[in-house]
């Protein structure tokens, strides 16, 4: 008898472990960990074939430390849209943020290779890699945006911007130079420039 309680009551525990949560106030106040991987679970039943959600949701597991979860939904959204930069570039900051540099690079890799005249994931990418620090990786996104668009002041604005904020003052310095040149009349380039070493304190 013994043995079938304990039986009945693993079944009842394991069926309360795959139950969805309740999404009410103490589950938001309770584990971190649980509310990353809840929330995702959910978006990604409510919208399973969405690549964008995919990678998303691949960024929660990858928060809540489930690894294998966050790779599996990854390779979902990259085969749904193997062609697509901004998803590719989305699963490439997950890796970014979460410490996994190697991934991060073979990520934004597939960028420059599967769309190369994406200039938005392009851009970001460059700006992903500079906030965190990686300045020479950066580099090489700017670069190739630069080769496919030589007149987006905007774009060179926000490139100096994240050199400057990772501290890189003198890299930033001919980015902010080549948006001046596009726009010397533009006075939003000289403000955000200014603001920009206000945040920073780059000025000494």
């Amino acid at each position: 008898m013994r043995l079938t309680a304990l039986l009945f009551t693993a079944l009842g525990l394991c069926a309360q472990a795959q139950a969805p949560p309740t999404f009410d106030e103490a589950f938001f106040a309770g584990d971190r960990r649980a509310v990353l991987a809840g929330c995702a679970d959910k978006a990604r039943a409510l919208k399973p074939k969405d690549a964008k959600y995919l990678a998303e949701c691949g960024r929660a597991y990858l928060a809540a430390l489930d690894k294998p979860r966050a790779e599996a939904a990854f390779k979902d959204a990259e085969t749904r849209e193997s062609k697509d930069g901004e998803v590719l570039r989305l699963i490439a900051v997950a890796w970014l943020k979460h410490g996994y540099k190697t991934e991060a690079l073979e990520s934004y890799e597939k960028i420059v290779q599967r769309d190369p005249k994406n200039k938005d994931a392009i851009t970001q990418a460059g700006v992903d890699l500079a906030e965190v620090g990686l300045v020479n990786e950066a580099e090489r996104y700017m670069g190739v945006l630069a080769a496919l668009e030589k007149g987006d002041w905007q774009r060179f604005l926000q490139f100096g911007r994240a050199l400057l904020v990772a501290g890189q003052r003198k890299k930033a310095a001919p980015w902010f130079a080549r948006a001046v040149a596009l726009k010397p009349n533009e006075e939003k380039i000289f403000l955000e420039i200014s603001r920009t070493f206000a945040e920073t304190q780059s000025v000494m």
